[in-house]
């Protein structure tokens, strides 16, 4: 299901999908006791950062799971939705049953991940018994998979189909109910993070001007473009500061900051503190 990137001594463990299935299987059902005996215990104690969709089914048990420092609680019936490049952590009883099911990017395709999407829904009787039947057909079918167009076909449908039942319990919007305008910069922002604080350096190339962006911005969220590049580079910030011991220069270098100087006053802008401050006041990803 997943292999760690290499063996540098990190906070967050870098994860990438690799099945025993086949390297071109595109989604896998697992269930989560066997893979705590596959991976062993101590593998999920440490904060995760995988390159894949991550769809957990409840069943039955309890604990809880962190997603970008949202600590959310974990109960039969409750789906979580971890995507690709958030950093995650189980905090679990011995007693958790759930269902797994990873999936490269390229089989979500109508679930890209934004900041701010729901991180959980709770499904209802009649949806929990929806899920789990989509997760027993993956598993079907990925024991009879072949690398051809239709094997993948369907096991990308299913996983679709599971998480348009998540999207219609959490309330998430259908990314076709968007302005397009805010998609383009929303992906310009994944793509190029690093590259400027300036929107208009993200709003080039898009076909859209700086005001049509930032309106369609405000129309979805609230916040104006600039308001939305702060938020999703304070939560780089954020992640490097509490995942990694990398020293506040070299993350503000990372960031594409000039200057250190420079890194501070913006996360003090932001958040009303300082990086050294946050870093010495978290509680390392603890529920």
């Amino acid at each position: 299901m997943a292999t760690i990137d290499d063996e540098r001594d990190e906070t967050v463990l870098p994860v990438n999908f690799a099945s025993e299935l086949g390297h071109a299987l595109p989604v896998e059902a697992l269930d989560y006791a066997t893979l705590v005996e596959r991976m062993g215990p101590a593998y999920f104690e440490r904060a995760q950062r995988p390159s894949f969709e991550l769809m957990i089914v409840i069943r039955s048990g309890s604990g809880s799971h962190t997603v970008d420092f949202q600590t959310v609680a974990l109960h039969p019936g409750r789906v979580l939705f971890v995507r690709a490049g958030q950093v995650q952590q189980w905090h679990v009883e011995n007693d958790l049953s759930a269902s797994v099911v990873v999936a490269l990017p390229a089989a979500s395709q109508t679930a890209e991940w934004l900041p701010g999407d729901p991180t959980h829904a709770d499904l209802g009787e009649h949806s929990l018994t929806t899920a789990l039947d989509l997760v027993a057909a993956i598993d079907r079918e990925q024991q009879r998979f072949t690398p051809d167009e239709h094997s993948v076909a369907l096991l990308t449908a299913l996983f679709s189909a599971l998480v348009a039942l998540y999207q219609r319990a959490s309330s998430e919007p259908g990314r076709g109910a968007l302005p397009h305008a805010y998609l383009a910069f929303r992906a310009a922002l994944e793509r190029d993070l690093t590259l400027s604080r300036n929107v208009r350096d993200y709003v080039t190339g898009l076909g859209y001007s700086e005001r049509t962006v930032s309106r369609a911005c405000q129309t979805v969220t609230g916040l104006t473009a600039k308001a939305l590049l702060d938020e999703r580079l304070m939560l780089e910030a954020k992640r490097l500061l509490a995942h990694t011991d990398g020293t506040v220069a070299s993350i503000s270098t990372a960031l594409g900051f000039s200057e250190p100087t420079n890194f501070t006053k913006f996360f003090e802008r932001v958040i009303g503190t300082s990086p050294a401050e946050f870093r010495r006041h978290l509680v390392h990803f603890a529920p």
